[in-house]
């Protein structure tokens, strides 16, 4: 009988990264014939319809439910939390999740920051932590951009979060990092040998380079840019310093949500809404046609736990051009693969644009260079294999100790 390994996440049914690195591992897990994955989806909201709402007696009676659900094709179950307008409240244990993940070999949990780990502490089979980042870095640029009441919240909702990070973080078996970055920060919490080294793959057989290539028809950023963390703000005002200097430069191509009235207004201000357009968001289907036509990729954001559009852009032989905020380094090594410059800085995003603008060969370059590293480091394969070993020797690990 294979291992059964649940794999906690939450919002499966809403997407975003976690969601996509759930899909990876449900995938890696299934075809690997070893393992019999089970995704289960967590509370987040303050309207969650599983849990028990404070607003809502009638609810009280019912109890923390259960329910399936399916999103593209692959089942999941849904779990409540006690009272979940309360933050804090969807990091406590339960009854109903404890026994359910009781009856697993192996529990995964694929989150975005830690906290929601603590879920987990009276659960006592294997259970190992993945995580995108943390809690302070995660929240900074929301906190910063939110009005006054809002931001006195986060003043005391931040530490509390901190302190089921720590928790949630000292609970699991292991812990897997999303970059150099998060695992530097997991490290400073348990010691300098804790956590390994866990990036998220990237379907090279999808997102390829497109067979005959030629020059590419705009620059292109991709991502939730509705997250204060994008900064698209600065993307926008690097973009327009660019077209001073270049005025034959491609469009910027904005794949995602709507950016923020900020971002609106500036491309309003500099005259470029006839050069900068605004796709909204796209199927996964469509991405890999994205990227093959476009020059190159830019990111602008403050902080990333890595930045999976980077990995998908150079997988389809795209040079990338991203602030050195935290993940994108674990990607993009500087000057071979593409170019990494500092946050917040416009001139410096601007010129390295600038730079890949003027020199085809340079973009070339870097291109084929990320193609290389994206089958030889971010493939399914590769990445997989890190989860795959680690279950296993578990397994076994624990097959010997009953034997």
């Amino acid at each position: 009988m294979k291992p059964r390994v649940a794999l906690v996440t939450h919002d499966f049914g809403g997407g975003g990264g976690t969601a996509t690195m759930t899909r990876f591992l449900h995938r890696v897990l299934s075809e690997s014939g070893r393992f019999e994955p089970q995704i289960i989806s967590l509370a987040v909201s303050a309207s969650d319809s599983n849990s028990v709402l404070l607003r809502s007696p009638r609810t009280w009676i019912r109890g923390v439910r259960r329910a399936e659900s399916f999103r593209g094709g692959i089942p999941y179950l849904q779990v409540g939390a006690m009272f979940s307008e309360f933050e804090y409240q969807r990091y406590r244990p339960r009854f109903l999740l404890t026994e359910m993940l009781n009856d697993y070999d192996l529990v995964q949990f694929v989150v975005g920051t830690p906290p929601l780990m603590c879920v987990a502490a009276r659960v006592k089979k294997p259970k190992f932590l993945w995580t995108a980042t943390m809690v302070r870095p995660d929240r900074a640029s929301r906190n910063e951009q939110a009005r006054k009441l809002r931001r006195l919240w986060a003043a005391v909702m931040t530490p509390l979060a901190e302190r089921y990070e720590r928790s949630g973080l000292q609970i699991a078996s292991e812990v897997f990092a999303l970059s150099n970055y998060t695992l530097d920060a997991v490290r400073k919490v348990l010691g300098p040998d804790a956590g390994i080294l866990a990036p998220c793959g990237v379907d090279t057989e999808v997102f390829q380079p497109a067979p005959g290539a030629g020059k590419g028809q705009y620059i292109l950023c991709v991502g939730r840019l509705d997250d204060p963390r994008k900064n698209t703000a600065l993307l926008v005002e690097a973009y327009a310093r660019l077209r001073r200097k270049f005025p034959d430069s491609p469009e910027l191509w904005l794949v995602g949500p709507q950016p923020p009235p900020q971002t609106l207004h500036l491309i309003n201000e500099h005259g470029l809404s006839q050069f900068v357009r605004l796709l909204g968001a796209q199927k996964t289907a469509e991405l890999p046609k994205l990227y093959q036509s476009a020059l190159f990729f830019v990111l602008s954001s403050d902080e990333e736990g890595l930045g999976l559009v980077i990995l998908e852009a150079m997988a389809c032989g795209l040079p990338v051009v991203s602030t050195a905020c935290g993940g994108p380094e674990t990607a993009v090594e500087h000057e071979r693969t593409g170019l990494l410059v500092p946050t917040n800085d416009a001139e410096a995003l601007s010129a390295a644009m600038g730079r890949l603008l003027s020199s085809p060969s340079l973009c070339a370059s870097m291109g084929k260079a990320g193609r290389t590293a994206a089958l030889d480091r971010f493939s399914i394969a590769a990445t997989g294999r890190v989860f795959i070993e680690k279950y296993e020797e578990v397994i076994h690990a624990g097959n010997n100790g009953n034997a």
